[in-house]
């Protein structure tokens, strides 16, 4: 933060003395320095935010792998065909899904211990022990185990999905706003202008 401070102070000399930034271009150089100073002021809420986005993610795509999963419910299949099958379906978290499947057979209960770690969510933990389940006894009861993550998955996206509509609501609210200030700028100055000379008149 210091740093691009300094910057910030550098471009802003600059603009009365070029020499110090030498060619390049001094208002570039502190609008791009007050951008960063404003990022690492708000670093904590800005990883915050892209770990929330990072879980919500892992959430659907878990969601998305669990229903293919309960597909093969019955299948002969062994559980890491089914996994392998499943992989299609992955996209943020394809790189822990495929060093699961290619862990599995140094030990499937360290490459699911691995799998947790790498992405450390509640989510991945839940799916790992349900994997951790079915490895150790693929019977059809325990696919209810999995019926029931998948709804807690479902009822995560729902609430995630709602969050985002009160959001987008809000916006909304906020930008209708913004004509109705304008009109009120436009068509009312005049007469509180007005008003404020008249009264400066009296005065």
């Amino acid at each position: 933060m210091g740093g691009a401070l300094i910057l910030a102070a550098l471009g802003y000399a600059a603009l009365q003395y070029p020499i110090f930034i030498f060619h390049l271009q001094p208002v570039y150089l502190l609008i791009g320095a007050i951008c960063a100073s404003i990022f690492l002021f708000a670093d904590k809420k800005v990883l915050a935010s892209l770990k929330q986005k990072r879980a919500q993610r892992i959430i659907r795509e878990i969601y998305v792998i669990s229903h293919h999963l309960l597909y093969y419910k019955g299948s002969n299949l062994h559980l890491h065909a089914k996994l392998s099958l499943c992989a299609a379906q992955t996209r943020s978290i394809r790189t822990p899904y495929q060093l699961l499947l290619n862990e599995w057979y140094q030990g499937s209960e360290t490459a699911i211990i691995n799998f947790k770690a790498r992405l450390g969510t509640d989510e991945a933990v839940s799916f790992g022990e349900t994997l951790n389940a079915l490895r150790l006894n693929e019977h059809d009861s325990y696919y209810e185990l999995l019926k029931q993550r998948i709804q807690d998955y479902k009822d995560k996206i729902e609430l995630i999905r709602d969050s985002k509509k009160e959001t987008v609501s809000y916006l909304l609210f906020v930008l209708a706003g913004l004509p109705i200030l304008n009109t009120f700028r436009v068509f009312m100055y005049p007469w509180i202008a007005e008003g404020q000379r008249l009264f400066n008149t009296i005065n």
